[in-house]
């Protein structure tokens, strides 16, 4: 049986063939053009998702990598201003074995004491040495120059207890900085209670009576009220009378607060602005606009005499035990092992018989020891295994400039008792800079390592993805000819096929 077909039906399935050759033509053009396999969400959807998958992961390597790159300055440096204070710590423990010598005189420890004190200076400036406009030992307060010298010559840590770490890998920081506290000074860190008094906040800088507004996520708005005088309790209790839908507390490190965010329906961000040209929030740590709770920074409580010892050490507290006292001729066994306060340290301290005087240092964030004989210096060293000294800012491993300035003093003094007491600590001193410095070495060979191994991971995963969306070219190429002819074959073939006729004129 002889089917007819129509014109019309021959025309549809050349035009189809034609458009369908040229659609191939094009793609494969496109192609070449681009270099890529997937140009469009329909040419390949599992390729699609797994070249999404590759591209996140590639880009996400890299910027562990630069964050790498960009950050090992740290270390070097750090690595470099401690090995510079290492050389002081390595003449000064000279300087003292030579004021010991038979031979020596007032006049050669007098000699002494003034090289040492350019080796404080050295010191100092190394401890306060920046990158990039941040300082290096400071913790997470980069822009705060970490040690000042006081109008007394001691050296207090202004700085912070905290690591600042950045992402090298997923869920895996790591610490690019030291604070100061943890190798050259102490920060005894007080943990942050209701009753802490506004005046103790940010080292003692305290916190400025004013106003501020905040505004909750609902869009209401109320003024807050600070009177000078009042304890964190009270800026809390402020808050959260001020019948918003906020509820403020000690944040959770129990160095600042935090404003929660209830309101059920959300307009805007929690906001807290200052009021009437002051800083009372700045001070507070709570200034900002955020879409969600607000944490606040590190305020900085300082130390007072009812600081319970439990309460230190960001809340961990110290385990106290027993300290040795040298003042001259005098020395003894001082157990610290009872006490709950730093008032129990003080008078403990002040009623052992060894004619000293211990007090809280200016920043409020360490004790200091000194002797109340102008002849003597007051040297506190650690018994046995214990590392009160240490933990207290008095003595020490961790207290570089704590040992040189007790040995300044011991050689301006020509106290022999003094320069023999602090060989041993200095001696605790040097194991303790070459402890942190192979740490930092380690740190600085993981980044290394993490590196060699995300630079290995981004070029495999380059190439899978290359494999996953790039175009054989030479492929593609021959393609387009056999496109380019199957076409132009068609377009003839249909040319002859398909002829007009007299009827095609008279429709």
């Amino acid at each position: 049986m002889v089917q007819r077909v129509t014109n019309q039906a021959q025309q549809a399935t050349a035009l189809q063939n034609i458009f369908r050759i040229t659609e191939g033509l094009f793609k494969a053009n496109e192609r070449i053009a681009t270099g890529k396999r997937i140009n469009n969400l329909s040419d390949d959807p599992t390729a699609i998702r797994d070249s999404l998958s590759l591209k996140n992961s590639i880009s996400q390597i890299q910027q562990f990598q630069r964050n790498i790159d960009n950050n090992v300055v740290f270390l070097q440096n750090a690595d470099t201003a401690l090995g510079s204070i290492g050389l002081g710590l390595v003449r000064a423990r000279e300087l003292s074995l030579g004021a010991l010598a038979g031979t020596d005189s007032a006049e050669t420890r007098q000699f002494a004491a003034i090289e040492l004190g350019n080796i404080i200076d050295q010191a100092l400036q190394s401890a306060n040495s920046k990158v990039k406009n941040q300082y290096l030992f400071s913790g997470t307060e980069l822009r705060t120059e970490p040690f000042m010298k006081t109008a007394g010559s001691s050296i207090v840590y202004l700085g912070n207890s905290q690591r600042f770490e950045v992402q090298i890998a997923n869920n895996s920081p790591i610490p690019l900085t030291i604070p100061g506290s943890e190798m050259l000074a102490t920060d005894l860190n007080p943990l942050l209670t209701g009753g802490t008094l506004l005046s103790d906040l940010n080292a003692g800088a305290g916190v400025p009576p004013g106003s501020f507004t905040i505004t909750d996520r609902g869009g209401n708005t109320a003024t807050i009220n600070i009177p000078a005088g009042g304890t964190i309790n009270s800026v809390i209790s402020a808050i959260n009378g001020a019948g918003l839908n906020v509820t403020a507390s000690i944040n959770a490190a129990g160095n600042g607060l935090a404003l929660t965010d209830n309101s059920p329906t959300i307009v805007g961000s929690l906001t807290v602005a200052e009021a009437g040209g002051g800083h009372t929030a700045q001070a507070l740590g709570i200034e900002g606009r955020i879409d969600g709770n607000l944490m606040g920074r590190d305020i900085d409580p300082r130390v007072t005499g009812n600081t319970l010892i439990s309460d230190l050490n960001g809340g961990q507290g110290l385990n106290l035990t027993s300290i040795n006292i040298v003042n001259g001729a005098a020395s003894g066994v001082v157990d610290l092992s009872g006490a709950a306060s730093l008032n129990d340290v003080l008078a403990t301290i002040n009623g052992s018989g060894f004619n000293v005087t211990a007090t809280i240092n200016t920043q409020g964030n360490a004790l200091e020891v000194n002797s109340n004989s102008p002849n003597t210096a007051a040297i506190i060293r650690e018994v046995g295994t214990g590392k009160t000294a240490e933990a207290l800012g008095i003595g020490g491993g961790r207290n570089v400039f704590v040992a040189l300035t007790k040995l300044r003093e011991a050689l301006a003094k020509d106290d022999s008792f003094g320069i023999l007491a602090s060989l041993d600590v200095l001696e605790t001193t040097q194991a303790q800079m070459n402890n942190v410095r192979a740490e930092v070495g380690a740190i600085q060979r993981r980044l290394d390592q993490t590196g060699s191994i995300h630079e290995s991971d981004i070029v495999t995963q380059s190439e899978q993805l290359s494999l996953v969306q790039d175009a054989d070219i030479t492929k593609e190429a021959s393609t387009v000819a056999q496109l380019d002819f199957a076409l132009n074959a068609t377009l003839n073939t249909t040319a002859r096929i398909i002829q007009p006729s007299l009827l095609d004129f008279l429709r």
